[in-house]
């Protein structure tokens, strides 16, 4: 295994660790089971600690952090994060993509909110970030950001298929630096994240008719 795999299993142990803990403390508030649901935390937080180069004060910091977001019962079940993606394509069959505030580029995305489903999310989202109009086709994958290799906040992407109804690009500054289509074959670089696969899903559902979404497998 490399060191950069090695890394990212530790992350992914870290954070199961991190939410078996913030979870059983949501259930089992008191008594033994709490106290090994605290020691845990202050474990999660302590290696995470080790691997990101942090302080034992920044380390009792991300620990309070976690201890403060338990919350009782059902509501205080940890969960993967839900998020969705924009693929939208022009009348030229070139993708939409915006620069990110870290002037990377990605097609256009975000947390899911609550109250609505996950294809109201997207024309939300599309309509802040980009000034776009879209409507929602079908699902083209879901991708889960650990089966990719993201240290970060595990995340479950769910893509859509989108085609574009109306607006104007007129991307949103505090989501975007710019905003424009590119061919597939010739996106813009730097590329934000570690994911790659997006382009041929995208590229096989745009350009030779695939319906049937993606999801990583077993």
């Amino acid at each position: 295994m490399s060191k950069p795999q090695l890394l990212n299993e530790l992350a992914r142990f870290i954070e199961r660790v991190a939410a078996t803990a913030r979870t059983g403390l949501a259930f089992k508030p008191d008594g033994f089971d709490a106290e090994r649901y605290e020691q845990l935390l202050h474990e999660a937080a302590r290696l995470q600690a080790l691997v990101s180069g942090a302080s034992e004060e920044e380390a009792e910091e991300l620990r309070a952090r976690w201890r403060s977001e338990v919350v009782a019962g059902y509501h205080g079940y940890v969960t993967a994060a839900v998020g969705v993606g924009i693929i939208a394509f022009n009348e030229r069959d070139e993708v939409l993509m915006i620069r990110r505030p870290t002037g990377k580029w990605w097609y256009p995305t975000g947390f899911c909110d609550v109250g609505i489903s996950p294809a109201e999310n997207v024309v939300k989202e599309a309509r802040e970030e980009t000034g776009l109009i879209v409507f929602p086709e079908r699902v083209m994958a879901i991708i889960d950001s650990f089966k990719v290799g993201s240290p970060a906040r595990h995340v479950y992407a769910i893509l859509f298929y989108c085609r574009i109804v109306g607006g104007t690009l007129n991307p949103n500054p505090l989501e975007a630096l710019e905003a424009g289509f590119f061919h597939l074959d010739r996106l813009p670089e730097p590329l934000h994240g570690l994911d790659r696969k997006w382009i041929e899903i995208a590229r096989a559902f745009h350009f030779k008719g695939r319906v049937d979404p993606y999801f990583d497998p077993v």
